[in-house]
């Protein structure tokens, strides 16, 4: 029980004993009804304290639960970036291969030229993919100096994370044409 609270019980006692047409006060009584309110305070006070400790601990795991899933989503973006760059670094490297055996042979460079479309489709993702990385690292940074949730770095902290995840949404609809085309040549190539 409050300070305050305990004087307004105190005085709302001693209204109702002067409503009852009561002057005086017994000592004894009034020890008695401190005693209790002292009980109530102190069973208060612990409630309070329990109450607070309870609020700190929820209060701690709900902060606990958004950095872990912060850092589930950091790395999961990650992920899926490095994924970006192997799969297109990857795919040019073997057209690469692909085409340079190619240009040796007799009827071979109609094929090259036709790959060639993937392969830029392809060089082009690893630079989206490079892209997603720095766009990604710009959100951080204007995160991290983030004051308020309204301030200019937060706002361009957001623009440069939406830009990372197109990037990402970019880089793998690219990947997917690139594959498309890949095998449209060869389908070119070769006809039946």
């Amino acid at each position: 029980m409050e300070s305050q609270e305990l004087i307004a019980a105190l005085r709302a006692q001693l209204d109702q004993v002067e409503a009852q047409g009561a002057q005086q006060v017994q000592v004894s009584a009034l020890r008695k009804y401190l005693g209790a309110l002292e009980k109530d305070a102190g069973a208060s006070q612990d409630y309070r304290n329990r109450e607070h400790a309870g609020m700190l601990a929820h209060y701690s795991a709900k902060n606990e639960h958004s950095i872990e899933m912060l850092k589930a989503v950091l790395e999961a973006g990650k992920s899926a970036l490095q994924a970006l760059l192997i799969i297109h670094g990857g795919a040019a490297i073997a057209l690469l291969g692909v085409m340079s055996n190619l240009a040796g042979k007799d009827g071979g460079q109609q094929l090259a030229r036709y790959l060639a479309l993937p392969l830029l489709q392809f060089g082009i993702g690893v630079l989206v993919g490079a892209a997603g990385f720095a766009l990604r690292y710009f959100s951080q940074a204007c995160l991290t100096e983030s004051k308020q949730p309204n301030d200019k770095f937060h706002v361009w902290g957001g623009w440069f994370r939406v830009g990372a995840i197109a990037s990402a949404f970019i880089g793998y609809c690219l990947f997917g044409l690139a594959v498309v085309n890949a095998y449209q040549a060869v389908v070119w190539s070769f006809p039946r």
